[in-house]
């Protein structure tokens, strides 16, 4: 019965397809032509318009008082970092007393809401290192127009003491979310 079903869906597949071909084998004589009509020549009677031209778009400059922003924002990865570093040892001892603890329970609770907290202190951090980017990529657009570098060794300097601090901050929670 399988055998005869199979064989009826393949000459059912077998003739669509030879209808279908078969429409395509009529004489060209009933459809219009696809070559270009007079009427969609062009006769070029207008003058071509004239290009746009935009003035190029300059990035705003670095801050006039580059060494007071970095000062800045050197204060605010501090202090979100120390805001880290005050958090961990409360992380570190829910995320030891939840240890073996089932998902749900009053422990593993605690634990990651701990550890949320200190995603957020290094969530600010973040917002720090943000900002030299935006610092860093403005003063690098202005030093590759005007060969003036723009302050981007102190910022770059600055941009690593902060990566340090977010790499110390992972490896913080990296240790407490394997416990």
């Amino acid at each position: 019965m399988s055998h005869l079903r199979n064989h009826a869906a393949r000459l059912l597949v077998l003739a669509c397809a030879t209808a279908t071909l078969s429409a395509c084998a009529g004489t060209s004589s009933k459809y219009p032509s696809l070559a270009v009509r007079d009427a969609e020549r062009m006769t070029g009677s207008a003058e071509p318009a004239e290009p746009d031209v935009t003035a190029p778009v300059t990035p705003p400059a670095p801050p006039a008082d580059l060494p007071g922003r970095l000062a800045a924002i050197e204060k605010v990865a501090y202090a979100s970092h120390e805001t880290f570093l005050a958090r961990e040892a409360t992380a570190r001892a829910k995320a030891r007393s939840a240890s073996g603890a089932a998902p749900g329970t009053l422990a593993w609770s605690d634990a990651e809401v701990a550890l949320s907290s200190l995603e957020s202190a290094r969530s600010d951090t973040m917002f720090a290192l943000a900002d030299l980017d935006s610092l860093l990529a403005v003063g690098a657009v202005d030093e590759a127009d005007s060969d003036n570098p723009a302050g981007l060794p102190q910022i770059v300097a600055l941009r690593e003491k902060v990566e340090g601090l977010i790499a110390a901050e992972d490896a913080v929670l990296e240790s407490l979310r394997g416990r």
